[in-house]
């Protein structure tokens, strides 16, 4: 076989291991996401003391973990990130010590094309979770206004 020939064929088997990997963590991120939803469903609220009132865990908060404000998938990465977090979510509701940061925004009141705007608040809770190897995580909690509770919004690594 030819020098080209080989770099040709290394380069296929290459490209091959490549896409098994993605399409790999693909199939993970389907899986934990299956997993996650069955958790997550199962929560349905939270009493967080630093709000003084429960947190709901709905389908908004789920949708918004898969994709960006805009609609867009969130990179298959992302979605492994801050599904493997969700776990973590209650602990640091019940147990963060103050808002770390809070923001106002204004955003559509669903996913419509021409959706009224409305106001909201996004307030970011910090926690320290774990003994052996812990970690801080932030959950952003996202109020509505005029909404009966505050949602579940995002989680992440502080």
């Amino acid at each position: 076989m030819c020098t080209h020939c080989q770099k040709v064929l290394k380069n296929i088997v290459n490209y091959g291991i490549f896409f098994d990997v993605i399409l790999n963590q693909i199939e993970h991120c389907e899986l934990l996401s299956t997993a996650t939803k069955i958790s997550y469903t199962s929560i349905g609220k939270v009493f967080c003391p630093i709000l003084n009132k429960d947190v709901v865990f709905n389908a908004k908060g789920f949708h918004h973990l898969h994709y960006k404000p805009d609609g867009t998938p969130r990179k298959v990465a992302e979605k492994i990130h801050k599904l493997t977090l969700v776990p973590l979510a209650v602990p640091v509701i019940k147990n963060s010590i103050g808002i770390h940061e809070e923001r106002n925004i204004i955003m559509p009141q669903n996913s419509k094309k021409n959706a009224k705007k409305v106001k909201a608040k996004q307030y970011a809770l910090v926690a320290t979770i774990g003994r052996k190897t812990p970690v801080e995580v932030r959950v952003i909690i996202l109020e509505v206004e005029n909404s009966q509770n505050p949602i579940f919004w995002s989680i992440m690594k502080h």
